[in-house]
């Protein structure tokens, strides 16, 4: 069973985050940048909560719980209540704060900050979740169509679908 909540675990970890700190033994006082980073990270942090994206995936990590649930029956129900009332977006924020610092200047995240409080950002936080989910309903129709011709293509060339050998009959006209 522990097999089982570990890879669980390490299934929903978000391993690639990472958090940076600060050098150990720094004592000096702040220089002007380390006030404008932590500023930036204020600013990041006001983004964050204003698009509502901590708990859009806090609440996905939450609605996921079931289905794994139903495909690790052996997991005691108490792991999956646990792990439920476990979940708290701040932590998420924590994580995503250095990752937005990484890719976004204090400029940029100013403009999707102005962007995210006009009317069409407003809308696009409101729509991005249902957007999300029929754009990935919409990619794995297309990803099973293009799986089906591929099969179709490579059984035409005498390629049977339960092996990776060609299937028995005459040899093609070469």
């Amino acid at each position: 069973m522990k097999t089982y909540i570990l890879g669980l675990v390490l299934l929903l970890s978000c391993a690639g985050f990472s958090q940076t700190s600060p050098a150990a033994g720094s004592s000096s006082a702040p220089t002007q940048a380390d006030k404008d980073q932590a500023t930036k990270r204020v600013e990041i942090r006001q983004l964050i909560e204003l698009t509502g994206a901590a708990n859009v995936s806090a609440d996905a990590l939450r609605q996921i719980i079931a289905p794994l649930r139903a495909g690790f029956p052996q997991v005691p129900d108490e792991f999956w209540d646990t792990f439920v009332k476990e979940v708290r977006s701040e932590e998420l924020v924590d994580l995503v704060v250095p990752i937005y610092d990484k890719y976004y200047t204090r400029e940029e995240i100013h403009d999707l900050t102005m962007f995210y409080r006009s009317p069409v950002g407003q809308k696009t936080i409101k729509i991005l979740p249902k957007l999300s989910a029929e754009a990935i309903d919409a990619g794995q129709e297309w990803g099973k169509t293009v799986a089906d011709r591929a099969m179709r293509k490579i059984h035409d060339k005498g390629y049977d679908k339960s092996s990776s050998l060609p299937a028995a009959g005459p040899p093609s006209g070469r």
